[in-house]
């Protein structure tokens, strides 16, 4: 994923009460704080929005690491693997929400998929879900970026997932 203070990602989220259509807003996501680690002296980028992305990351060739902090354990910064572009066509793996364990995949797909921003072929579906709590949806294009991100989450007190979120990428600017 390409990183710089320079570049940005334009979505269109559409937004669901519970499953419901609410609105339509326009979000813009940024990496413009970083952060380095003080053992391997890598550079963590902090986003302003999420589009299934972590809020802080690194990115390689091969993965995409979160940083968070350890539970119950103030003051202690974990980096774990969020998602992982494998050699394989499908890999599921064990994933995790911040209270729930989740299972995970990643498939590469040929086909093409078009938004507003363009026509984006060969990109990665990711995918975490913990059944009856939540599951995200991250259609990920490498040196682009998440191309639409969808969201789905279980109302408080009930098992069933509903829609929460769609946001597609309408525009970017990458330098």
């Amino acid at each position: 994923m390409p990183m710089s203070t320079r570049n940005f990602w334009i979505y269109e989220d559409s937004v669901f009460t519970d499953g419901v259509f609410s609105h339509i807003q326009y979000d813009t996501l940024r990496f413009s704080k970083t952060w380095k680690t003080l053992s391997d002296e890598l550079v963590w980028w902090e986003s302003n929005i999420s589009v299934g992305l972590p809020e802080k990351l690194y990115a390689n060739d091969s993965a995409l690491f979160k940083m968070e902090d350890r539970l119950f354990t103030p003051g202690v910064t974990d980096a774990k693997k969020e998602y992982s572009l494998f050699p394989g066509d499908s890999l599921r793996y064990l994933a995790s929400f911040e209270d729930a364990a989740a299972m995970g995949r990643s498939l590469k797909i040929q086909e093409k998929i078009t938004t507003p921003a363009g026509s984006f072929a060969d990109y990665i579906y990711f995918e975490k879900n913990a059944r009856n709590y939540r599951k995200d949806q991250v259609y990920f294009k490498p040196g682009i970026g998440v191309i639409r991100y969808i969201q789905e989450k279980a109302p408080m007190g009930f098992p069933q997932i509903k829609l929460q979120q769609v946001s597609t990428l309408i525009a970017y600017h990458i330098e």
